[in-house]
């Protein structure tokens, strides 16, 4: 059975999902376009603050920081890795 999409803000840090679809209208998914966020786009998140802070995301190799609304207005779905060969390595 198939999980519903969950919004960013609400998903654990350091695993990767899949942009199912934005939720906040034609300004935000061109904002996010511009950032290189789109449907379908993979993403890892990095870290999240647990009440309403930033969100820090990679897409391909650049982080980015977003609001805690924006993100809530991703939803996503878990990408099921097979092995450690496309992750980015740690950044110390």
């Amino acid at each position: 059975m198939d999980t519903p999409p969950l919004s960013l803000a609400a998903c654990k840090s350091g695993a990767a999902y899949r942009v199912v679809a934005i939720r906040g209208g034609p300004g935000l998914e061109l904002r996010l376009r511009h950032l290189g966020l789109s449907q379908g786009q993979t993403l890892r998140k990095r870290s999240g603050q647990f009440f309403r802070g930033p969100v820090v995301i990679r897409v391909q190799s650049t982080e980015l920081a977003i609001g805690h609304r924006m993100a809530s207005s991703i939803f996503v779905e878990p990408v099921h890795e097979t092995s450690g060969a496309d992750r980015q390595p740690e950044r110390r």
